[in-house]
């Protein structure tokens, strides 16, 4: 389910995406929004610009499905309900586009287990951050690394990034736009390829085909880690290994105020009223009934035969 958050947004925000925007978050794949469902959503002739651009980056087969849902008409509660389904399942990277300070806020209160970020050999490699957002992975390997790669899809987290990276003298951070679909490395590139909460077992964020373009980057020996993975056990039988640590069972907020607001727009009403009622900054994880950020998948990438 999406956050409550997602009701803030409309079709108009949607048309807010770039090209490369559109192209990325709305790929066919596993656990995409299906264009059918798309084509449905954007009946009326007031969304005929938005509809042509997407049209124009879909590839054939769904290029028709969706213009043939655009074309069958249906009742309004349907394409009202198409609509909430298209915006919920884009609410991230409807987010991550309008409103990075939201995104930045939550993720300050998520602090990854130490013990995983231990685990990791980063100590003068090339490592790619995939899924690098405003940065939160990135400046920490970027004190062990070699060079850090920070690729993710969206300008304004990018552009975060590099004035942090900047601030704090980072002269080892290469940053590049790019999809997990289409990543803009070459083969074989990267000692280790890190994920932090953001490769998936399904489009856009990630599926089959996401999981090899990850894969293809990585040098021989070199190691791909999903930290904090949505289905640890998708990943495990496709040759990962699934490290877990005990502890790290809490969100961390500014104060009593933001806790409780991030957690309504977040989580939920009941989560909030757990904030105000216990006076607390401090929230576990529990309380928000989501996992912490305290396991990863780990695979080392062997020679192709």
């Amino acid at each position: 389910m999406a956050p409550p958050l997602a009701r803030r947004y409309v079709l108009q925000h949607l048309a807010a995406f770039d090209d490369e925007g559109l192209r990325t978050f709305l790929a066919p794949g596993d656990g995409d929004i299906g264009p059918g469902r798309l084509g449905t959503a954007l009946q009326g002739e007031e969304w005929d610009e938005l509809a042509g651009r997407i049209a124009r980056i879909l590839p054939g087969e769904a290029r028709e499905t969706f213009q043939d849902a655009r074309a069958w008409p249906e009742p309004p509660h349907i394409v009202a309900m198409r609509r909430r389904q298209v915006l919920d399942t884009m609410f991230w990277a409807l987010l991550y586009w309008h409103d990075p300070d939201a995104y930045e806020e939550l993720v300050a209160g998520e602090q990854i287990h130490p013990g995983l970020l231990q685990a990791l050999d980063l100590d003068g490699r090339v490592v790619a951050d995939l899924g690098a957002g405003a940065g939160r992975f990135t400046l920490f390997a970027a004190r062990h690394a070699q060079r850090v790669i920070a690729v993710d899809a969206v300008p304004a987290l990018l552009q975060r990034l590099r004035r942090k990276a900047d601030a704090l003298e980072l002269d080892n951070v290469e940053i590049k736009r790019g999809s997990f679909m289409q990543l803009p490395l070459d083969d074989g590139s990267v000692d280790i390829a890190v994920s932090c909460s953001s490769l998936t077992s399904h489009a856009p964020w990630g599926g089959e085909c996401a999981l090899q373009e990850a894969e293809r980057i990585v040098r021989p020996g070199g190691d791909l880690v999903v930290i904090w993975p949505d289905l640890p056990e998708w990943f495990c039988e496709r040759g990962f290994r699934y490290m877990a640590l005990p502890g790290n069972a809490e969100m961390h907020f500014r104060d009593v105020d933001s806790a409780a607001r991030i957690c309504a727009d977040f989580y939920s009403d009941e989560a909030a009223q757990w904030v105000r009622d216990n006076d607390a900054r401090v929230v576990p994880f529990a309380v928000l009934g989501v996992s912490p950020p305290s396991d990863a998948c780990f695979k080392r990438i062997t020679p192709s035969r």
